[in-house]
């Protein structure tokens, strides 16, 4: 018998604990619904994070390539691949016509391709005239490309020399954008967005042109991408800086006399006001200094009466 009493003793305690948490959950969530309902606050907490300060665009490819001409009329045969690299002097191609026989060297190491648009001589670094930047979105390819069997014709064009060592992007920009760079700079470009092994290709600011209150960057690569062998225009990603630091959604950080600021939601279920440093900001996060992980900040701070006279 009391075995059985003390079993249900224990049995109207744990109930009685069960029935305590129960309420106390009850209650904090009530409070929290109503703190937040009233004002329709939505707090956040701060973790540390990545962020990608860049933008999405088009670019233009600007190769250092020069093109050859064909000595003579006549059926083409290609001894080399489309793509492939040549030393100075190796035989690439002959041309066949009646009993000439014609064959076709290297003038100089590099890429070698037989395909070509007509912009090779119009689109060069150290050529990038107004009248370039003028027709920036203008310029269209007139692709050719031969292969073993075509006929040429003498003076045509018929095939191009690319320099692997240096590629070029010019992109244009609006004033805001282009105020933020500087000659010289080391960037990132992204160009595969849909590979997710996170490589970027190290690049640099070249030259900031400025015409007709327009704003381009030239922006070198520092590897020769042979995708971008046979094509002019590019969707990439220019890739300012990488940070790393306690980030908070951009839309919780506003400016004051004071500085930059933000809206803290404490444990005692006060809101505060913050001073922040920020380091970097994109659209969606900013990276500040001057919080701690696990703070929680409101992410709508216009929506929070702090500070304001109702009257």
């Amino acid at each position: 018998m009391k075995k059985d009493k003390d079993t249900s003793e224990n049995r109207r305690k744990f109930i009685s604990w069960k029935y305590f948490v129960f309420i106390v959950v009850i209650i904090i969530g009530l409070t929290s619904f109503f703190i937040f309902k009233d004002k329709n606050l939505k707090p956040l907490t701060v973790d540390y994070k990545e962020i990608v300060a860049g933008f999405e665009t088009e670019a233009l490819v600007i190769r250092n390539e020069k093109t050859y001409k064909a000595p003579l009329s006549g059926e083409l045969t290609i001894l080399l691949n489309e793509g492939e690299r040549a030393p100075y002097g190796e035989k690439i191609a002959y041309i066949e016509n009646g009993e000439i026989k014609y064959n076709i060297y290297t003038e100089q190491p590099g890429i070698i391709s037989y395909a070509y648009d007509g912009l090779e001589e119009r689109l060069k670094f150290g050529k990038i005239t107004p009248q370039v930047l003028s027709e920036y979105d203008q310029f269209e390819r007139d692709y050719h490309q031969y292969v073993s069997g075509n006929k040429v014709q003498k003076g045509d064009k018929l095939y191009r020399n690319i320099n692997n060592y240096e590629q070029y992007l010019l992109i244009e920009v609006d004033k805001e954008r282009a105020e933020k760079f500087n000659q010289n700079e080391v960037v990132f470009v992204d160009h595969n967005q849909n590979n997710k092994d996170g490589k970027l290709i190290k690049s640099k600011i070249k030259k900031i042109y400025k015409h007709n209150n327009k704003y381009f960057l030239l922006v070198l690569l520092d590897k020769y991408l042979e995708m971008w062998n046979n094509t002019r225009w590019v969707n990439i990603k220019l890739i300012k800086n990488i940070y790393r630091g306690l980030a908070v959604p951009s839309s919780a950080v506003f400016k004051t006399t004071a500085g930059s600021q933000v809206l803290l939601y404490t444990f005692d279920h006060e809101v505060v006001l913050k001073d922040v440093e920020i380091v970097e900001s994109t659209e969606d996060w900013t990276i500040v200094e001057n919080l701690e992980i696990g703070d929680q900040v409101i992410t709508n701070p216009q929506n929070a009466n702090y500070g304001r006279n109702d009257n």
